[in-house]
């Protein structure tokens, strides 16, 4: 064997050993990328169950825009189905991944999730292409050379009668290999950077995932501190109230009284019970917009001399959606308290009317009135609640007033647009 068949030899025992390494690197590149995708996909369906079990809702329940809110919070899209009935699977994006989940306690429906696939598992599978191109490039720049050393060869050996030095070739293929070597460490490098950028984007996520279980953590302290400071307060005031009830020396307008505002605290100990559980009132959450309003109607006329009409346009009420009543009841409780309290009213209009594209709400009273522009000495809270609320379900509220003309509260609510 003369040293050009030695050096072919050793070339092409290199370039298998090269082929071997990058095979298994490849190898390990897919598991690791399934592995990812699997924890990605299991982080979420917990995410998903967690989010379907705090929001209590039944899947009969969920319209389009709880769809799009659930979507968002997963970072993908939801679409909703019974499982004896799925709908064509659309072709997910290259870059997209997608489960399929029942849901607890409703075995006739499932849940299908399309997101994105994470960052981090999207850098791994663009290495494996570049790991590709680049075996598919050494494979061509080793092969090349070698063709044309055993070419260059077969054409000078007869001419020359064998003669002829190897050193040539052999110089040859040494270029080859230097530049094979050069590619190897180039790769090597790239491929020892490309793994400290996934280890700091694998300790960023860790990080971030305890930054959040942190925040989770404080806000159930904080709601658990907020429930048991409010409702023992009102517990508390309850039982002073009972104790002064008990003595039975009050006139029958004053005893009247006290049980009116001993069940306004239980009312409203409920309803904060609930809020700070992230739920609607359980008053308004089993009753309709015209049994909400009829409830607050008869929490604020036990005084005969005050009247509440209502003049509700059946039309307007039925497009009040049901996820709203909450915000819109307390809009319509503060301005009827405001109407009581500050103007003195003795007689007060609930108005609901409708358009092709906004719901309108009114309180209208017959009390002193104000003069709106002119700052008031100590200004409460209340109406910048009110204007708050209105904004958060996408309307505007308008007080117009005067002095000895009464006040309307207008609150204007859009259309929504069906499911």
């Amino acid at each position: 064997m003369n040293l050009t068949s030695r050096s072919l030899g050793l070339a092409l025992l290199l370039l298998l050993l090269f082929l071997g390494t990058t095979v298994a690197l490849q190898w390990w590149l897919r598991r690791e990328t399934r592995q990812l995708q699997g924890i990605a996909v299991a982080d979420l369906r917990e995410r998903l169950g967690r989010t379907v079990a705090v929001s209590g809702r039944t899947p009969d329940q969920w319209d389009a825009t709880f769809l799009r809110e659930l979507g968002a919070m997963l970072g993908g899209t939801v679409e909703l189905y019974r499982t004896n009935q799925p709908p064509a699977a659309p072709a997910a994006p290259g870059s997209a991944l997608r489960f399929t989940q029942d849901i607890a306690g409703a075995p006739d429906w499932q849940v299908r999730v399309t997101f994105a696939t994470p960052a981090l598992i999207r850098v791994q599978i663009l290495h494996q292409r570049i790991l590709a191109a680049i075996v598919l490039l050494a494979l061509l720049l080793a092969i090349v050379p070698l063709l044309l050393v055993l070419l260059d060869s077969r054409r000078t050996l007869p001419a020359e009668g064998g003669t002829r030095s190897p050193w040539a070739a052999t110089k040859a293929q040494a270029v080859g290999m230097e530049h094979f070597a050069k590619i190897s460490n180039e790769r090597t490098v790239a491929l020892a950077r490309e793994h400290d950028a996934r280890l700091r984007a694998e300790e960023d996520l860790q990080v971030n995932r305890s930054l959040l279980d942190r925040s989770v953590d404080e806000r159930i302290r904080l709601g658990r501190e907020l429930h048991d400071n409010i409702c023992q307060t009102l517990y508390a005031v309850c039982l002073t109230l009972e104790s002064v009830q008990k003595k039975n020396t009050l006139a029958p307008e004053l005893a009247q009284r006290v049980d009116q505002c001993m069940r306004e605290l239980r009312r409203l100990n409920s309803e904060v019970r609930a809020y700070l559980q992230d739920l609607e009132p359980a008053s308004v959450h089993s009753q309709s917009f015209a049994g909400a309003v009829a409830g607050m109607i008869q929490s604020f006329t036990t005084d005969g001399d005050v009247s509440i009409e209502q003049r509700l346009d059946a039309e307007a009420v039925a497009l009040i959606s049901p996820l709203h009543i909450a915000e819109i009841m307390n809009i319509l409780r503060e301005a009827v308290s405001n109407s009581l309290r500050h103007g003195r009213a003795r007689h007060i209009t609930l108005l609901a009317g409708r358009n092709d594209q906004q719901i309108a709400l009114a309180v209208q009273d017959d009390g002193a009135g104000f003069v709106p522009a002119v700052p008031r000495p100590n200004p409460g809270h209340g109406l910048g609640n009110m204007q708050a609320r209105a904004a958060s379900l996408g309307g505007s509220l308008r007080v117009e007033s005067s002095p000895g003309k009464g006040t309307r509260v207008l609150l204007t609510l859009p259309v929504a647009s069906p499911a």
